[in-house]
């Protein structure tokens, strides 16, 4: 008996080692490859639930925000059957699982040394395919909107603002003399990549959590943004002036499209109020909608709306949006909860959760204008990100105050 248990717990150490090492895996190729990317989450959660399985430690499991996000589940397999393209919806409706990720990191990332180990590999990673992009920028000599290693700079443009909210944290929270420098060159860099993606919506969503993570430090600091802003307006090349002044021109050709779109997508929630059309349906049903002088090309297929809100409520209802937002509310509600328990000697723990905080803003930001929900790379990226709250949770109650309700209880 003592043979096999040994056996057992041999066994058991292995798959959390395995699991680790493919949560670092994760992290590195979250901003190169997708494939592998996922590979990696995938054989994570895979290791993860055989070691519960060997421990028989299903009691010691913690599953925050598992009301919401298991009615999101339920509202979402409900618009599958009930969507215009069931067999379509079907096939999109593995996505949702991709939220298994947070609860992975939730429970195997233990410690904060081991959260800030995994940021600071994600914020060098972040760095190197920065460094990508801008050789591209220079090789084309400034005319290319980059895109690093993704299929579309608008991925590679969610992700570098994701990673470097991070980065920015690090900077003002956590880090000090060589590595604060070595945090700042890296929020530099990406900085600079992000402006050559020449994408608005990340840009938008960039500077709402950069306010975040700065205002929380110091809101004095917050004066110098109007200093700043024309600053790298003057520094940026012509063609990133160009896309600066268009976010202020309402007759651009492309506002007056996602104007079209959101409103032939606000005349489909209309006819689908309550569990939608269904996932992947929007390329067919669109056409259906689509305003007869619209400016958006018809020959051009539309699969989603370029706002996350409008999307989640023409492809899940009103059902599926409100527990959509639930998500969303319940981890805006736990996380501050966890800040404002934190002291400042607690430098490593608030630089996880404020940069936790400011990319989720970020992300849901750069939501109003783009379909960020529907980028696999980028959400997976914030399920990652949004348990970072929950993993400082674990510290001792004695180290950071007293306890909180879970946010899975609201």
């Amino acid at each position: 008996m003592t043979m096999l248990s040994a056996r057992l717990q041999d066994r058991a150490y292995l798959l959390e080692r395995i699991t680790h090492v493919l949560l670092f895996v994760f992290v590195i190729f979250s901003v190169i490859s997708i494939t592998i990317m996922q590979a990696a989450y995938i054989l994570a959660i895979a290791a993860w639930i055989a070691r519960v399985y060997v421990q028989g430690s299903y009691r010691q499991l913690r599953f925050p925000l598992i009301l919401p996000l298991g009615s999101f589940v339920l509202a979402s397999l409900v618009a599958t059957i009930t969507g215009v393209i069931p067999a379509k919806s079907l096939s999109e409706f593995r996505n949702v699982f991709a939220a298994a990720l947070f609860f992975l990191v939730v429970n195997e990332v233990a410690t904060e040394e081991r959260a800030t180990a995994l940021i600071k590999v994600l914020i060098a990673t972040g760095t190197a395919m920065a460094l990508y992009g801008l050789l591209q920028a220079v090789s084309h000599e400034m005319s290319v909107r980059i895109y690093g290693t993704m299929s579309i700079y608008m991925t590679f443009a969610g992700l570098l603002m994701l990673v470097n909210l991070m980065a920015l944290a690090q900077v003002l929270y956590q880090t000090e003399g060589r590595q604060a420098i070595w945090c700042l060159v890296a929020c530099l860099c990406m900085t600079t990549a992000l402006l050559m993606t020449a994408t608005r919506s990340a840009w938008l969503g960039c500077i709402a959590g950069g306010c975040v993570v700065v205002g929380l430090r110091k809101k004095m600091l917050l004066l110098f943004l109007p200093l700043i802003m024309p600053l790298i307006f003057f520094l940026a090349p012509r063609a990133v002036q160009e896309r600066m002044l268009s976010m202020a021109d309402q007759k651009h050709i492309t506002a007056q499209e996602r104007l079209s779109m959101w409103r032939s997508g606000w005349h489909i929630v209309r006819d689908h109020p309550w569990t939608g059309i269904g996932m992947g349906a929007m390329v067919q049903t669109y056409q259906r909608y689509r305003e007869p002088d619209s400016p958006v090309d018809p020959r051009r297929r539309i699969g989603h709306l370029h706002n996350n809100v409008l999307q989640v409520a023409a492809e899940r209802g009103m059902l599926g949006l409100a527990c959509w937002l639930w998500i969303w509310g319940a981890y805006g509600y736990y996380s501050w909860s966890m800040y404002r328990r934190l002291r400042p000697e607690h430098r490593a723990a608030r630089a996880l959760v404020v940069g936790s905080m400011a990319s989720v803003l970020g992300f849901h930001i750069a939501g109003l204008f783009e379909h960020t929900f529907g980028d696999t790379e980028v959400i997976s990226l914030v399920y990652f990100l949004m348990a970072l709250p929950f993993v400082v949770q674990r510290c001792p109650a004695g180290h950071l105050g007293q306890p909180v309700k879970r946010a899975g209880e609201l």
